[in-house]
């Protein structure tokens, strides 16, 4: 048996017909909201990167990439030494 949680619900009824005064009576109603709900069309754009964040992040980046290359190759001579010592 699995538990699941009903997070929020979503309804619309798609036939209505009502009268401009009811509609703003029933206003509430008919408005669902959701605290967390995030539309696909109403996102914010984002803002671009400064100059100082992008190349922070491109140096750091390249740090990484070094720090890792170095530590591959000292690995990969070990791994050689460690296969050339044979016990004759």
């Amino acid at each position: 048996a699995d538990n699941h949680d009903i997070i929020s619900l979503k309804l619309f009824q798609l036939t209505v017909e009502r009268t401009p005064e009811e509609e703003k009576r029933d206003r509430e109603v008919f408005l669902p909201v959701v605290d967390n709900l995030k539309l696909p069309g109403l996102e914010s754009p984002l803002e671009p990167m400064s100059g100082l964040a992008l190349f922070l992040i491109v140096f750091f980046s390249l740090v990484a990439l070094v720090f890792a290359i170095v530590i591959g190759v000292i690995v990969y001579n070990k791994w050689q030494e460690q296969s050339r010592k044979h016990f004759y």
